[in-house]
C-alpha cells in the first residue's frame, strides 16, 4: 500500500511539473537582459519621415561631406587620381623613379597586365593568341600611347576602359605608378636609337655593326 502511495505522489509531481511547462501565452515583451540596441528607435529604408517637408528618412549628406578615403584624394589628387587639382591628366609619374621601382613596376605589370598586353606590350597576350577574333588591347607602342599622359595610363588601371576592367582593388596606388614607369621603359625600349646608349657603350655598338 505504501509503495502504490509513493507511486501515485510521484506521477501527481511528474502531471503538476508537466503542466507547469506548458506556458501561458503572453502579450508582454520578454525581459531582454542584454538588449545590445536591438530595440532601437530608428527609421527602416524608405520609411515615412514626417518631421521632414519632403517625408523622406534617408537624408542627402550636408554639402561639404567627404567620403572615406576621399580626403586623400582631394587633396593629392595627383597621387591617387593621376589628376591635377582642375582635373587634367598629370603628364609626368608624380614618384621618383629608380631601380627599385622599376623592379615591382616589372613584377606587377607581369602578374595583371602582360597575360592580354604581352610582356613586351604589344597587346598580342595569351587570350588573343588563343582565341580567334578576340579583339586584341591597343600596343602600348603604337605612337598616340607614346605620347599619352602618365595620369591617363593610371585613370585606366584605376576604372578600366572598354573592354578592360577596373584593377582598382586588385593593384594599390603605388603599385600602378610603378607599372606606368616599367610601362614607358617598355616603349622607349622598342625605340631606342645609338643616341641613347651611354658615350662608352656605342663605340663598341658601332664596331659590331660594321
Amino acid at each position: 500500500m505504501t509503495r502504490l502511495f509513493a507511486h501515485c505522489l510521484t506521477l501527481w509531481m511528474l502531471m503538476v511539473l508537466l503542466a507547469g511547462c506548458r506556458g501561458q501565452v503572453s502579450t508582454r515583451p520578454p525581459i531582454h537582459l542584454n538588449p545590445n540596441m536591438d530595440n532601437q528607435e530608428k527609421f527602416d529604408s524608405q520609411e515615412i519621415n514626417g518631421f521632414f517637408d519632403d517625408r523622406r528618412s534617408l537624408r542627402k549628406p550636408v554639402p561639404g561631406t567627404v567620403e572615406v578615403g576621399g580626403y586623400e584624394r582631394l587633396h593629392n589628387a595627383e597621387l591617387n587620381r593621376g589628376m591635377t587639382p582642375n582635373g587634367e591628366f598629370v603628364k609626368k609619374n608624380p614618384l621618383d623613379i629608380d631601380m627599385d621601382m622599376l623592379e615591382r613596376g616589372r613584377e606587377r605589370f607581369n602578374i595583371f597586365c602582360a597575360v592580354c598586353h604581352d610582356r613586351t606590350g604589344s597587346g598580342m597576350g595569351l587570350p588573343v593568341r588563343k582565341y580567334k577574333g578576340l579583339s586584341p588591347p591597343m600596343s602600348f607602342h603604337e605612337e598616340r600611347l607614346r605620347l599619352i599622359e602618365d595620369g591617363y595610363i593610371f585613370n585606366v588601371i584605376t576604372n578600366g576602359v572598354r573592354t578592360m576592367p577596373s584593377y582598382r582593388h586588385q593593384i594599390p596606388v603605388m603599385d600602378r605608378w610603378a607599372i606606368i614607369a616599367y610601362l614607358r621603359v617598355l616603349q622607349r625600349s622598342q625605340k631606342t636609337t645609338i643616341d641613347d646608349v651611354p658615350g662608352r657603350e656605342r663605340a663598341g655598338l658601332q664596331g659590331r655593326r660594321s
